[in-house]
């Protein structure tokens, strides 16, 4: 009986004919990909050293419970089709994180490390999440990879592990125009400014990472700062101030033995 059920079951892939493409990809479809992209990138643990979860329970605990108290909010349109969820990838040389289509968030241990509470955690979790929950991220890919390539994805076409494997190599450091920025910021702080979190989050981390050339780290890379921006983000928060979080509630120290110390 259970055979007879998992048979009758519509894959996904049948809508997709080997050689043709694509142009619009639904939650199935997304969820799919990025499965799949993690999937080379746990083969490939020299390059994605991805901190296993049995070994490091808490941490884990503790980051998808926040990621969680996001996700379920009226903002995030695919709460309930997505898979969110957080993996952690060993490299303190990389002040880097980047999300999947279908929403599994990675971050590397050296971001981690660089943050200076909850308050920017969440702010930089919601701000990537702002990319999935839209357009932005798919169009994104099949701007740089096109449809054909995704679509050979889905239909377990034999190109697909060398495709996969390109796309891996370059999600961190896929760069974003202003526009998206600019409507990841406002997703951010919507979201963040129904919480009792520092509604400063992002603006503490984009001054204390983005704006010195010289130390700008890498995930901003992908997200420019730009004066504009700076002052878009500013009226942002500052318009909100009367219901943007409780100001100086960083969390700092909650932060800090729960993930920091805990990391290897």
């Amino acid at each position: 009986m259970i055979g007879l059920i998992s048979s009758c079951r519509p894959d996904p892939r049948d809508d997709i004919v080997v050689g043709q493409s694509k142009e619009d990809f639904n939650e199935s479809d997304q969820r799919m990909i990025g499965n799949a992209i993690l999937e080379i990138m746990n083969e490939s643990s020299n390059e994605f050293n991805i901190l296993l979860e049995e070994d490091y329970q808490e941490v884990y605990i503790y980051l998808n419970t926040l990621m969680d108290q996001i996700v379920n909010t009226a903002h995030v349109q695919n709460r309930n089709e997505f898979d969110w969820k957080i993996s952690i990838l060993k490299n303190d040389e990389k002040e880097n994180a980047f999300i999947l289509p279908g929403g599994h968030l990675l971050i590397y241990s050296g971001l981690l490390k660089f943050l200076e509470g909850e308050h920017e955690l969440v702010a930089m979790l919601a701000h990537e999440m702002a990319y999935v929950d839209s357009d932005n991220l798919m169009n994104q890919l099949k701007n740089e990879y096109g449809s054909k390539k995704l679509s050979k994805i889905i239909s377990d076409d034999p190109e697909s592990h060398a495709i996969l494997s390109d796309i891996a190599d370059g999600m961190g450091q896929m760069v974003f125009d202003e526009k998206s920025v600019e409507e990841a910021d406002q997703f951010c702080t919507d979201i963040i400014c129904e919480f009792e979190w520092d509604g400063e989050g992002l603006l503490s981390l984009v001054n204390r990472g983005g704006t010195d050339p010289l130390k700008t780290i890498q995930w901003f890379h992908s997200k420019p700062v730009t004066n504009d921006r700076i002052d878009i983000l500013t009226d942002i928060i500052h318009n909100q101030v009367e219901t943007c979080g409780i100001s100086a509630a960083t969390f700092y120290q909650r932060y800090l033995d729960n993930v920091v110390k805990k990391l290897p």
